[in-house]
């Protein structure tokens, strides 16, 4: 006998609770998405040590690399593609010794991983974790600040998880802070700056484990409008007015796969920020060549008017009209290509990285310098 549960954080699936044979049928939850979308998670067990296949009967789901796999739901890897049986199915053996095995999609990144960071980095200084507000189902949504909020003089506002099921970009938000409170963060540059975090704007969502894009009547990234529906967006606007940044950042995860979905991407913004996000983006492809792994190429940066990237009430979009001189989103694939794998660890370098070219580019406007 196999069974299926999703009843934990970040659970997400639409199966019966257990199953006789080899293949377990599955379909991801939409919830209350309106269209189609491929996130997943769920846990099987199986006290036999045999083969089962899973199989998904709402479209392609599984990635190049096979699902993310877990034995405590905190430490994810891929079970690789020797795994897959084409992008609908794939196939486990169980052990004896290891009955229960969670599944998913990609990576996944709760609440818990961002509180098991939070017991390593807590006690450092500049860090003090506040609440930005309560959720509508009452979770204090969280607000991380790096610096000097008293004494700063310039501050950088940063965003993550909009849409629930974009884990990739929070692992490259966690690594780019890291780097900020390690070797590269002096205490002088941390009293001159102040980093102001929301790292999960739809924490709910997350936690429910929704797909979160999509959702009716409309998600929490077009929710920048004159009467928002979500308390965090609402409470975003009203801080980020108040606090007038000097550099936004929203971080995303595109499609699932596919072109440019397979890259880190900015999402350009058709306004004069786009000197800066260009010089940036340079910047950042010089900075990840040297340092391997992810790599970004501007070549990906998707313009303003071009496919999905047209005029819509988003985070970015509102951080432009408060006047913030550099302001944008930017994509995290969830898979990567050949040599350039996403892994947690692969994530967390790629926003150390990108902590160093935004620190270049600090410097170079600083100096008048180009990119």
């Amino acid at each position: 006998m196999i069974g299926i549960r999703s009843d934990y954080p970040g659970g997400n699936i639409k199966a019966a609770s257990a199953y006789e044979g080899s293949v377990v049928k599955l379909e991801q939850d939409m919830r209350d998405s309106a269209g189609w979308w491929f996130y997943w998670n769920f846990c099987a067990r199986c006290e036999e040590g045999r083969e089962v296949v899973f199989e998904f009967t709402n479209g392609e789901v599984i990635g190049p690399w096979g699902p993310a796999c877990s034995f405590d739901g905190l430490n994810w890897t891929w079970l690789g593609e020797q795994s897959m049986r084409g992008r609908q199915s794939f196939v486990y053996r169980f052990g004896a010794d290891r009955p229960e095995v969670y599944f998913a999609f990609a990576l996944p990144y709760q609440l818990s991983h961002f509180e098991h960071w939070i017991g390593r980095i807590g006690t450092r200084p500049f860090v003090r974790l506040e609440t930005l507000c309560l959720s509508e189902q009452q979770r204090e949504v969280p607000l991380l600040l790096l610096g000097s909020p008293d004494t700063a003089r310039r501050h950088m506002f940063f965003s993550s998880r909009h849409h629930a099921c974009e884990a990739a970009a929070s692992y490259v938000l966690e690594g780019l802070l890291e780097e900020w409170l390690g070797h590269t963060a002096s205490a002088e540059w941390l009293h001159e700056w102040c980093i102001h975090v929301v790292p999960f704007a739809d924490i709910d969502g997350v936690e429910n484990g929704d797909q979160g894009k999509g959702r009716a009547p409309h998600d929490h990234n077009r929710d920048y409008i004159d009467k928002p529906i979500y308390a965090s967006t609402g409470a975003i606007m009203q801080y980020a007015s108040a606090l007038r940044p000097d550099i936004a950042v929203d971080f995303h995860c595109p499609y699932k796969w596919g072109d440019r979905n397979d890259h880190v991407f900015i999402v350009k913004t058709g306004t004069e920020a786009d000197r800066r996000i260009e010089r940036l983006s340079l910047l950042l492809q010089r900075h990840s060549q040297e340092a391997g792994g992810i790599v970004h190429d501007p070549k990906h940066n998707i313009e303003k008017g071009e496919d999905w990237n047209q005029p819509n009430p988003t985070c970015a979009a509102f951080m432009l009209g408060q006047r913030v001189p550099m302001a944008f989103s930017m994509e995290i694939p969830y898979f990567g290509v050949s040599g350039m794998r996403v892994t947690a660890d692969s994530l967390r370098r790629f926003g150390g990285v990108l902590a160093m070219a935004l620190q270049a580019h600090i410097q170079n406007d600083a100096t008048g310098a180009q990119g």
